[in-house]
């Protein structure tokens, strides 16, 4: 495959910031990251959610044993990967808009392979926990920075709300560091590559949990008793905080998320 800067020429286009385009140039990281989405449970598709100029699709659509489906929302990287990939069907427009459920629903099983631009990181990773009954696997490079703290316990310093959310819905491994040098444009940053296997408890009340959660995390600076009493008024908190032995003046990240399993029980 040709250089970014080469096919951007020819498509008389740029590198566009304002959707955080940086286009992988690794073909060590594309091994690695098609490899990773087309590993373990089969799934009935594969979605690439902005494919860019195909780095990763190149492998993709070679590697998988089921329909490829690409999701783009540049209008001439759109025309680009049409003319490269004609039988590879290619959603156009922004995919925070899309009816990801309902297509989720009628392919049913889904592994979810993409570079996000860093900007849409969290939104989409949302979107993909609306959908988590129907995937198998996500494979997905984020700016370093979210990806810690996706993947941080407690007591490291990125370890907050988002870190037990994002545990309660997934298994998740790191699949390494991608240096800058891994995109073109280099972004001024790191980036990391993660792997999110769904998880379903059935003994756990995930969304009461996740609820409880963003309650206690409302006002970083408060303490979570305080938090919790606004959200939840009609809860004895101190008891509740008694009976797991946790102190009155305990602040949100100080919580591991059993902890937090057990806290909820006061609801």
């Amino acid at each position: 495959m040709a250089h970014p800067k080469e096919i951007l020429a020819k498509l008389n286009a740029n590198a566009r910031k304002s959707l955080s385009q940086n286009f992988l140039t690794s073909p060590h990281w594309a091994e690695i990251l098609t490899n990773a989405v087309t590993e373990g449970e089969t799934p009935k598709a594969i979605w690439e959610i902005g494919p860019g100029l195909g780095a990763l699709t190149q492998l993709l659509v070679k590697k998988a044993t089921v329909p490829v489906t690409l999701f783009e929302y540049d209008r001439k990287l759109s025309a680009f990967l049409r003319e490269e990939y004609p039988e590879t069907p290619l959603i156009e427009g922004d995919v925070l808009k899309a009816p990801l459920e309902a297509l989720a629903k009628k392919a049913n099983r889904i592994a979810v392979l993409s570079n996000l631009p860093y900007h849409l990181s969290s939104p989409i990773f949302f979107k993909l926990v609306d959908i988590k009954p129907f995937l198998t696997r996500v494979v997905l490079t984020f700016q370093k920075e979210f990806a810690q703290r996706l993947l941080a316990k407690v007591g490291q310093e990125s370890y907050g709300g988002l870190s037990i959310v994002a545990q309660l819905h997934f298994k998740i491994t790191s699949l390494g560091t991608l240096p800058s040098g891994a995109f073109y444009p280099a972004p001024s940053i790191a980036s990391e590559a993660v792997i999110l296997e769904p998880l379903n408890p059935t003994d756990l009340d995930v969304p009461k949990i996740c609820k409880l959660i963003k309650a206690g995390f409302l006002h970083p600076r408060k303490k979570m008793v305080s938090n919790l009493k606004q959200a939840f008024p009609n809860v004895d908190w101190e008891q509740a905080l008694a009976s797991q032995s946790l102190s009155t003046n305990a602040r949100a990240e100080e919580l591991s998320e059993a902890q937090w399993i057990l806290l909820s029980q006061a609801l």
